[in-house]
Formats: structure tokens, sequence, C-alpha cells
């Protein structure tokens, strides 16, 4: 038995399919129908029941798992209590996040964490891409942790989180339009200007178009992006109106802007994330009991 065998049995056990677990250990299917039957033969035992395309564990399966978890878990503490030994007080810290680095003030909380170790050499290396990009880069295990919008997360079950902070939505417009004199504005009222969003890429995008259907409001679309800044560009020159979360609005890049607040708040939450099955390195841990308690201090 060896620690690749055990991967695949917790991949099988995670998604129920030979297909979809071959997929997740990017091995042919075959491949891990054979590395489970030799499992099964090396333990005298059937692990798995097949029915159709599913998989369901046998009892002999569901006593096998909790060793199989020990397993991991210390062939895992055994590697990064070997590469600590190799690197020599060198740490990389793998951070995923959704474009709002600037806006949320997270190089700061980079820089902070990192002066607080200074016999330490830390390598910040900073994933910045859409909210389904970062959090695929969590899931396959290429970010220790990732800042994402929790709105519509989907298995929120499987992760830790650490709230890191609620941004309004709020209208956005050219000073000029008749709505920036209000001083709360409706979505109904936006809907009749074109709208300027971010494209379906970002789930701003989704936030958005879901707040109108869901209040049975028509809108039109004219322009989408996938660039905040692009889309502030755009605001200024043409006579559409967007919802953006008032962080990500620059006012002083862009001053013929105006934010008006929303009659029906709209809030996106954004939060730290870690998946609760993969071990903590010893920096990544510093670094999110580090976060744990900035935050705690900041919601006090």
């Amino acid at each position: 038995m060896n620690i690749n065998q055990i991967e695949y049995f917790m991949a099988l056990v995670k998604f129920g399919s030979f297909s979809k677990a071959a997929e997740y250990a990017n091995i042919s299917q075959s491949s891990m129908s054979k590395q489970i039957k030799s499992l099964e033969c090396e333990l005298g035992v059937t692990l798995f029941r097949r029915e159709h395309s599913k998989t369901f564990l046998t009892k002999a399966g569901e006593a096998f798992l909790p060793y199989a978890k020990q397993s991991l878990e210390s062939h895992a503490e055994m590697l990064l209590s070997l590469k600590e030994q190799i690197d020599n007080e060198t740490y990389t810290l793998k951070i995923g996040s959704i474009p709002v680095v600037s806006a949320y003030n997270i190089t700061n909380v980079l820089a902070e964490f990192v002066s607080l170790h200074p016999k330490k050499t830390i390598i910040i290396d900073l994933m910045e891409s859409t909210q389904h990009s970062v959090f695929k880069a969590l899931t396959d295990g290429n970010v220790d942790m990732a800042l994402l919008r929790t709105d519509c997360m989907p298995n929120y079950e499987d992760y830790d989180c650490i709230p890191y902070l609620e941004d309004n939505f709020v209208m956005v417009c050219r000073n000029d339009n008749n709505l920036s004199t209000r001083k709360s504005v409706s979505l109904e009222s936006i809907a009749r200007y074109p709208l300027a969003i971010l494209d379906t890429s970002s789930l701003i995008h989704t936030i958005i178009i879901h707040a109108f259907k869901s209040a049975g409001i028509p809108f039109k679309v004219r322009f989408m992006t996938t660039r905040h800044k692009v889309l502030m560009e755009t605001l200024q020159k043409e006579s559409c109106v967007s919802l953006m979360p008032e962080r990500l609005v620059d006012l002083q890049m862009f001053p013929r802007l105006k934010t008006t607040p929303l009659t029906e708040p709209i809030i996106s939450k954004v939060a730290l994330i870690r998946d609760k099955s993969r071990k903590l390195s010893r920096i990544t841990r510093m670094f999110w009991e580090y976060v744990q308690n900035v935050r705690s201090v900041d919601t006090n």
C-alpha cells in the first residue's frame, strides 16, 4: 500500500465516481480502477460498492476511511517537516485573491506580517484572478489559502473561513447624470439606464444580475468588461450606469464619477478561505492565525 493509492481512495470517496476522481487525480480512469483494485487485493477486502456510474463505501471501506485520513495527515506532516528543514528558514506563502488586492489593503496585511518575522525569509507568491480561477487553484492545492467572495460559495462546509470585510454595492455614474443628485437610488430607477458591468467571469456580474431578476426588474446591459478600471473609464465617457462594490470605485482616479447608495442594500462578503482537508505548513499556519487576530481586533 502506497500513499498514491490512499490519495486515489480519498478522491473516490470525495467524488463518488471513478471518472471524476480520475480527472481530479490527473490519471486515466483505467489507472484509477487498477490502483483501487490493487489496494483492495492488498487489504483483502472490498472497499467500494459499484452501482451504475456511482461508487459507495462498503462497511470495510468505512472502517478503512479514518486510517486513510490519518495516513495522509502523517505523510503531509512528514513532508512539511522535511521541507522546513531544507528551506533553512526560507518560506513561501501562496495566496490567491480575486482582483481586489489594492482596494482591500491586502498588500499591507502581507507586508505587516512579513515585518513581524525579520529573521525569516518569507516569499509571497500572490495570484490575482477571477473568483472561479482562484477557487480552482485553492481546490487543486496550487495556493495555500484564498481571498474570495463567499456569495454562492459551493461546499462551504469543506472550508475554514476568516471573515475579511463586507462591501456595499453602490450605483456608479457620471456626476452629471440625473441619478447622481439623489441620496439613494432604487434598482428600478437604475434599470431605466443602460448598464455597464463586469462580465460573466466575475462573481460581481452574477450578484448584479441576480439582484435585478429577484426583484423582477427588466434591465439592459450595454457594455461588459473583465477589468474594473476599464469599466470606470467607460462610465466617465458614456451615459451608462453601473453597480459595483463601493471599495472598488476609485473616485480620485476617475473624478467625473459619482457613487450613490442603493435603497435596497446589496452586500458582498469577502473572506480568507482554506481547504480543511489540507495540512497547513508552519508559515501558512502563522499567517492564518495572524489574520484571525487582525480581523478580530478590526471587528471589535
